[in-house]
Formats: C-alpha cells, structure tokens, sequence
C-alpha cells in the first residue's frame, strides 16, 4: 500500500484554510516612505510567493523581482523594498541576500517561521511552523500582499479574495480531477506548458512533481517554445512523454490559436492534458491551476508507492553544505 505517513493529502486539502488564515498575519505591519522597487528573496517554496506575487500585479507601475540568490541586483538601494523569505528562517541564499539588502539600507520585511532570519530582522511576520516550504504557499504569499496593501502600494481587493476562496473550497473537484491527471501521467516525464502570464504556475508544478512525486519535470512558455522547443518533438513519444497545458481563458488569442496549433501538431507525438483555470479574478485562475497541482503531483508519489512529503535528497545536500 502507498505511504503517506505525514498526511500531505490533509496538508494539500486545507490548503483554503491556510490562506484564509493566512490573511491577517501582516496586520500592522507596513513600510513608509518612497518605494520604487519590490525585491522578493527566497529559495524553493519560498520564493514561490515572490513569482505569484509578479504575476498577480502585473499592472502595478513599481517592477516586482524574484531574487534566488546570494546577492541582491546592483539596483537595491533605500527605495527597495526587499521581502526576505524563508520559512526555516535559514537558508543561506536568502540569509545573504538579507545581509546584502541590510547594507543596502533597503526597507526589509521578513517572512519566516522562525529561525535566525527572525533574530535578525527588526520587521518580521511570523507564520506557522511545521509544514513542508513548498506546502506553506498561501503563508507566504498573503503576508506579502498585506504589507503591500498596509504600505498603500496596493489597493486591497476583498472581492478576488472571497472568489478565490470559493472557488479552493470544492476541494473534491480539484482531487479528483487531480488524481486524474496523475493516473494520465503514469510512468512517463510531464512537459508542463503555459502562457507567458502563467509560467510561474507552470514552474510550480514543475517542482511539486519533483518534490512530491519524486520525478522529473520540465516547463516552457508560449509562445517562446514555438521558437525551438515544438522542434524537439520529432524525436519524443508516448511512451515516454506527456504533455500538460494549462489553459486561461483570458489569454491572447494569438496564445490561444498557437496552443490549439501546437496540440494539434504534437498529438502525433505524445498525450495532450489540457487544465483550464477557474473564476474571472487573476487571483482565482492563479490559485485554482497552482491546487490542481498539488493533488495531481501528491496522487503520482501514491502511484509510484512514494511518500511525498519528505525531501531526503536536498536534507543531505544541506548538511554536506554544512560540513
């Protein structure tokens, strides 16, 4: 029998409760004076929230950067604001940068469980222990938006919330639809596609079938893959392969014509899984394709007889960091 022995499943499946808790952790909390750029610090699951984050406020005027890093851009100065993020509160890229943001004179925000990233931050929104990082999203991700909306940098938008939350709460759809898609994928390595807009969430369930799952996984965007990697497909199969698109309905035409183009051209080759999003907010579609994953990467490790909560692999490569 499949072994969950830290309940993922309960972890993924309250996952609308962790971001309706998540909401108040930033009350309080906020910066003042000019900000002109927005710096998200952070590693794995952690800087996950720094992705969304970019996405979600594609329209605000101040450029959002996702730093995965030792150092800091050499245009981090007192006008940055800087989020560093790590839910240990010791991972060493994101404690560097945290360094290199002090020095800077950067207005800094950590967000964190604990750890000396908390000791060492004057402004600190803690978050609750005991999760796995990357199972921490909606942790990480809403503390952030609430300093941006606290800072007036953002305008705080209840409705996409509440949309977003309903949307998560029929968890049984996004299960079953999930262990679906896993059944679908079986053996074989998943080739996970988007649209510009959407790569970060295609990244996320990159890493959530290597981590869960335990598998290789690979991602690209529309419609840069039309320009070189549509070409690889000449040589790939079924046996071996299978495609994911995730669909919005609020893409481009243009994005939306290349997809069914591609779909078309490379079911000769291998299996095509179309995942369309849910509800009509940015947050809503985000969040509902980043849910699907969760179940479809969780349901795999249970196919291949795996627990798909520990990471032993990157545990190891940490101590021998540490030595």
């Amino acid at each position: 029998m499949p072994i969950d022995n830290s309940n993922m499943l309960k972890v993924i499946e309250d996952f609308p409760h962790q971001c309706r808790a998540a909401l108040p952790l930033a009350k309080g909390i906020a910066v003042s004076g000019k900000v002109d750029k927005i710096i998200v610090a952070g590693m794995g699951g952690s800087a996950v929230g720094g992705d969304l984050l970019r996405l979600y406020l594609h329209d605000l005027k101040i450029p959002i950067t996702t730093v995965r890093d030792y150092k800091l851009p050499n245009f981090v100065d007192e006008n940055t604001l800087v989020f560093a993020v790590s839910y240990s509160g010791n991972t060493e890229e994101t404690l560097s940068a945290f360094e290199d943001a002090t020095k800077r004179k950067a207005k800094i925000v950590a967000v964190t469980s604990g750890g000396k990233l908390a000791e060492s931050a004057k402004k600190v929104i803690k978050i609750p222990k005991g999760l796995q990082p990357r199972a921490a999203l909606g942790y990480i991700f809403f503390p952030i938006l609430g300093v941006l909306v606290n800072s007036g940098i953002v305008k705080e938008n209840p409705g996409d919330v509440k949309e977003m939350l309903d949307i998560l709460s029929n968890t049984d759809d996004f299960k079953s639809f999930g262990e679906s898609i896993a059944k679908q994928i079986g053996s074989r390595t998943p080739l996970i596609y988007a649209s510009e807009q959407f790569g970060a969430v295609a990244y996320r369930w990159k890493t959530q079938f290597n981590e869960n799952s335990k598998v290789a996984a690979f991602t690209h965007n529309f419609s840069e893959l039309n320009h070189n990697e549509i070409v690889g497909y000449q040589t790939m199969s079924k046996e071996r392969f299978i495609s994911i698109f995730l669909r919005d309905n609020f893409d481009n035409d243009r994005i939306k014509k290349r997809m069914n183009i591609t779909k078309d051209i490379i079911s000769q080759k291998v299996d095509v899984v179309e995942v369309y999003t849910k509800g009509n907010s940015l947050l809503s579609r985000l969040f509902s394709a980043l849910y699907y994953a969760d179940f479809a990467s969780y349901y795999l490790a249970l196919q291949n007889k795996i627990d798909p909560t520990p990471v032993h692999v990157i545990e190891s490569l940490k101590k021998k960091l540490a030595e």
